[in-house]
């Protein structure tokens, strides 16, 4: 079984509107900060729209680029 990651957590997050607690747990530490700070972000400033919850992690974006 693969590891549950952030990309995991946004796809279920736009296909459902909602995430497990036990999903919470599987989560690293960084992607579940992470996926918790772009929570508020969509949240305030995009209304829940699950189609502006970002689908790929900032983070590993950067990594990539470098």
């Amino acid at each position: 079984m693969s590891k549950y990651q952030y990309e995991d957590a946004v796809k279920q997050l736009q296909d459902s509107g909602s995430i497990g607690l036990q999903d919470f747990k599987n989560l690293s530490y960084e992607d579940l900060n992470e996926l918790l700070e772009e929570i508020k972000v969509w949240c305030l400033y995009a209304n829940g729209k699950a189609d502006k919850l970002p689908k790929e992690s900032k983070k590993k974006k950067k990594k990539k680029k470098d």
